[in-house]
């Protein structure tokens, strides 16, 4: 190869990064970027989840919150986790809503999970993954789930996340 060709190649790729950067640069944003959950541990946070809970769960059923917003791009990435949340939450005896909302002053974005026990306890609030898409390999709701399911509750909410929210 010669020096132009080198040269090109090398504007080329420094152009590509850069044209990436750019575009998922607004596609990544944080879980809690507005501080919602500032000091909102998982015991205050379950007192204002529980009228979601309540008002599906009269039975003190083990509860299953799905989080959304309308027309949030986001959403469609989360397919594939609410999915397969949904079909393990079921074979549990999970009862399963989904809620969407416009506005929340302690919901900090969408798409989001909250995994409800049965006495009202949050045992985990928060996005169902990180990344650009959110992706499935990073699905914080589904780890959460399977650890409940043998026995350990953390009680996690997560507020440290990037990935593709819609801020409520």
């Amino acid at each position: 190869m010669s020096k132009l060709q080198w040269g090109v190649l090398t504007v080329w790729i420094a152009f590509t990064l850069s044209a990436f950067g750019y575009l998922i640069k607004d596609r990544l944003v944080e879980f809690d970027e507005s501080n919602k959950l500032a000091g909102v541990g998982s015991q205050e946070l379950s007192g204002y989840l529980l009228p979601y809970a309540k008002l599906a769960n009269m039975t003190g059923q083990k509860t299953l919150l799905h989080f959304s917003t309308p027309s949030c791009e986001c959403q469609q990435y989360s397919e594939k986790h609410i999915k397969d949340l949904n079909k393990l939450a079921g074979a549990n005896d999970f009862l399963i809503k989904n809620v969407v909302i416009n506005e929340h002053n302690t919901i900090p974005s969408t798409p989001s999970v909250a995994l409800i026990d049965e006495s009202g306890e949050v045992v985990y609030f928060g996005p169902y993954g990180q990344g650009l898409a959110c992706s499935q390999t990073s699905g914080y709701a589904q780890t959460m789930l399977n650890n409940y399911l043998k026995g350990y509750a953390a009680n996690l909410v997560v507020k440290e996340a990037k990935g593709c929210y819609c801020n409520v």
